[in-house]
């Protein structure tokens, strides 16, 4: 095999070659969301991965300890929370770019899908065969949206000693799903993603503060043009879909 001119085997020409036409490695995009969101994020992060190529990682969990991660300098570039306190939490730190609100929810009232139990208010939850009542935790967004609706009906006197607490929304599902709660609070949109369940009684939303999920995109030491694109993705005609057919409410 004869050499080549400058002295390199043909396979380190051709590797050359290769790592030269690859270009420089595109940036990858950190998005930090609240748990009731990680279906329709999942499918909008690959659908922008197909689209432009950049990846995107996400990291789902209660907004509460998303925001304090974010806080103590987690390596996120966007955070959409469950609620606005949250988001006005990072903004008050001095770390938010820019932020819209994005989606709206509504809370329900789940019992799983086989049970008998009749709901036709907020104060059949007092019934006796209604043992546990699965709620989110108070830190978190549906934990609170849940607690102020049974304050402002009179019911959580009664009820307190009934409730199981999730981390997120999606644990307070889960102790319906199984069987481990004869009822739970949770958003529509978590319901609606679970055959385990069935929806008794959507909750009056004047009994609790107005669902809003703002997006916020966050500050960071260097400039990640990436994360902009993203964040306009999400308020994109073909997002905007994604989220209606999940579900969810497009803010004004």
């Amino acid at each position: 095999m004869r050499p080549s001119v400058n002295g390199c085997g043909p396979i380190l020409v051709l590797l050359g070659f290769l790592a030269g036409c690859s270009g420089p490695k595109k940036e990858a995009v950190n998005v930090f969301a609240a748990a009731s969101t990680r279906e329709v994020i999942e499918q909008l992060a690959a659908d922008f991965q197909k689209e432009t190529g950049t990846v995107v990682n996400v990291n789902f969990g209660p907004s509460s300890g998303l925001a304090r991660q974010i806080e103590h300098g987690a390596d996120a570039d966007l955070f959409l929370s469950a609620d606005e306190s949250w988001a006005d939490y990072l903004a008050n730190k001095d770390l938010v770019v820019d932020r819209r609100d994005l989606l709206t929810n509504q809370l329900v009232v789940i019992v799983p899908a086989d049970s008998s139990t009749t709901i036709k208010s907020l104060s059949d939850l007092a019934k006796p065969d209604i043992h546990r009542l699965a709620l989110a935790g108070p830190a978190v967004p549906a934990g609170t949206y849940a607690r102020k609706a049974l304050q402002t009906a009179g019911l959580w006197n009664q009820l307190e000693d009934r409730v199981v607490e999730g981390s997120d929304v999606r644990a307070a599902l889960a102790y319906v799903t199984r069987g481990e709660a004869e009822a739970g609070l949770v958003y529509a949109t978590d319901a609606a993603g679970s055959s385990k369940v069935h929806i008794a009684l959507a909750v009056k939303p004047e009994l609790h503060d107005p669902i809003r999920y703002p997006l916020a995109l966050l500050k960071r030491d260097s400039n990640k043009p990436a994360a902009r694109r993203f964040y306009d993705y999400l308020g994109s005609p073909h997002a905007t879909q994604v989220f209606t057919n999940a579900g969810f409410g497009i803010a004004p």
